[in-house]
């Protein structure tokens, strides 16, 4: 309507000045035509850095950016840190909060926490790609982010069987209201503060998990791996097909290199715990010797043969280092030395070679571990995650691709049982202390 006017407005100006006066406001029309169309472009090639820091823009509804909770020093072993980090993301949410970007530990000692290195969580997981991630869910905030530095109120977490996860709940909902929720920080504190009762289910901890990203940094030595454990795969078929046929050495090296990861619990400290496990539980499914899972995993038929088989294996807690050897014909086994990685992970603090082993094991054509692992639960999570997110509700049929196994309970045809996470527990209850009822649903 406005154009009209001003077109109509143009009877009324003289003959030399009309035509200038057209060109000016076609070109005007031109430019905010052309701004947008190509807006939504320079949009998408903005930084994600710069787009996700921006404060200009409500880039999180529902999770506010004025109000924190801050957890202490997350401990333990890696994946028993995630779980960690997880579930007090989730508390952060459930009370409507920013979780402030915690410590994690880069040194694994259960009882000296005096000895224990702190570590940002920023030098292992990617704080930016882990917002841009998890955007509108979760959020993590820098401490720079909080602006008064006033006292925080103090969330004192109980433990021990007095402390039910009803009585948990509870207090929760009591800090979304009140004095707890009038503070600009709510500062969780008490033993192990970080294990208290889990009230979310499996999938919301899988969407967190799906959201952190390595550290550039990390993800170099990741992909340095996996490139060792392919060359080693190329080469054990480049030799096989000279050994069998050289005509046919082109057609099978130019085919995709594949490779199993095994997580495999061997090392004396398990053996002891998961002895006594099995004795209190009264099950002989949480332990398997070397023998008994080489001869599991040989009975996998996903893969062509010959195949790598990578062992992440603690190394320095192994009182037998002959893991490589006892394999069956076609199945070539490297553990870190073998390999010739031993470098990468030497460098690193405890955490970080316990990430770059996960990513490894994560992203193998093939994975086989124990369901009663921590470790081995948090990988198949994982890459069920990544089923799901490819439309696959399943694992059970052939070629389905990502498939994990359990190497210490026998499956229908005799060898170890295929695993998926159940995406539909209402607890990680089983994920966080083992269980032998899995299956690929």
């Amino acid at each position: 309507m406005n154009i009209l006017l001003e077109l109509k407005h143009l009877k009324h100006i003289s003959l030399p000045t009309r035509p200038v006066i057209c060109k000016c406001l076609l070109i005007v029309i031109g430019l905010i035509v052309l701004r947008a169309i190509i807006s939504p472009f320079l949009a998408i090639s903005s930084s994600e850095k710069s787009f996700y820091e921006s404060t200009t823009l409500d880039l999180f509804p529902g999770v506010r950016k004025d109000k924190f909770v801050e957890v202490p020093q997350i401990i333990w072993g890696l994946n028993n840190q995630k779980i960690a980090f997880a579930r007090a993301c989730l508390t952060a949410k459930f009370l409507n909060r920013s979780l402030l970007m915690p410590s994690l530990s880069a040194s694994l000692f259960y009882k000296e926490v005096d000895l224990l290195k702190p570590i940002a969580f920023d030098k292992v997981f990617d704080f930016n790609k882990f917002n841009a991630r998890c955007h509108g869910f979760v959020r993590l905030a820098r401490y720079s982010q909080v602006l008064n530095h006033t006292e925080p109120f103090k969330l004192q977490k109980g433990s021990g069987r007095r402390w039910t996860v009803d009585r948990d709940l509870d207090q929760l909902q009591q800090s979304r209201l009140g004095e707890a929720d009038g503070s600009e920080v709510i500062h969780v504190t008490g033993k192990h503060p970080f294990l208290w009762p889990d009230h979310w289910p499996v999938k919301d901890y899988a969407r967190i998990f799906d959201c952190l990203t390595l550290a550039p940094e990390i993800e170099t030595e990741v992909v340095k791996v996996i490139s060792k454990i392919k060359d080693a795969g190329k080469k054990a078929r480049h030799e096989a097909a000279i050994s069998h046929n050289k005509k046919r050495i082109d057609s099978s090296t130019n085919l995709s290199v594949q490779y199993i990861a095994v997580h495999m619990r061997i090392e004396k400290d398990w053996m002891i715990h998961c002895k006594k496990w099995e004795q209190r539980s009264n099950s002989k499914e949480i332990c398997s010797s070397k023998g008994e899972i080489i001869h599991k995993v040989s009975q996998i038929t996903d893969l062509r043969r010959p195949v790598v088989v990578y062992l992440a294996v603690a190394d320095s807690l192994l009182e037998d280092d002959s893991v490589t050897s006892g394999w069956r014909v076609g199945m070539i086994a490297y553990e870190k030395k073998k390999l010739g990685v031993t470098d990468i992970y030497d460098r690193q603090p405890y955490l970080i070679k316990s990430a770059i082993d996960f990513e490894v094991c994560a992203r193998a054509d093939v994975f086989v571990g124990n369901s009663f692992s921590t470790f081995s639960n948090l990988v198949v999570l994982s890459r069920t995650e990544r089923l799901y997110n490819l439309g696959k509700a399943s694992s059970c049929g052939k070629d389905v691709g990502l498939s994990s196994y359990a190497y210490n309970i026998i499956g229908d045809d005799g060898g170890p049982q295929r695993w998926m996470t159940d995406m539909s527990d209402t607890s990680l209850q089983r994920i966080s202390y083992g269980t032998n009822n899995v299956s690929c649903h």
